[in-house]
């Protein structure tokens, strides 16, 4: 097994209708050698807002407007508007060269929500591959 930085979070970050927001930031990941993959898992429970139809995870390098981690499908809303709820995310990023302190964060949109959603717990996973 190789190296693994994780963030875990039980602080509420509100999810502004449907705007891209980040719930989670993991930073200080490092690769050691080209071509190393970077496996990342995130876990993120909410409360959605009113009239929310799909929750969409994303895992981005950077920030808010980095490159996404590669594309992720939307996951139906599993209760009602107003339920609380826990999805998934997994992806890998294949890095092209060695990185040093590298940034990753998890992001959250809600799909058609009239009003705010709210997560209660996320977190960010990040094993590199030896």
């Amino acid at each position: 097994m190789g190296h693994r930085f994780s963030v875990h979070d039980i602080s509420d970050v509100t999810l502004v209708t449907t705007t891209e927001t980040v719930v989670a930031t993991l930073t200080g990941v490092t690769t050691t050698k080209p071509g190393q993959r970077v496996c990342l898992t995130g876990r993120v429970t909410l409360t959605t807002g009113t009239a929310t139809t799909n929750v969409r995870l994303r895992v981005r390098r950077d920030s808010l407007t980095g490159t996404e981690i590669p594309e992720a499908p939307n996951d139906a809303a599993e209760a009602a508007a107003g339920g609380i709820e826990s999805h998934d995310i997994y992806v890998e990023d294949s890095t092209l060269g060695e990185r040093s302190g590298a940034t990753y964060v998890l992001t959250v949109t809600q799909t058609a929500a009239s009003a705010n959603g709210v997560t209660s717990q996320q977190s960010l996973i990040a094993e590199v591959e030896p």
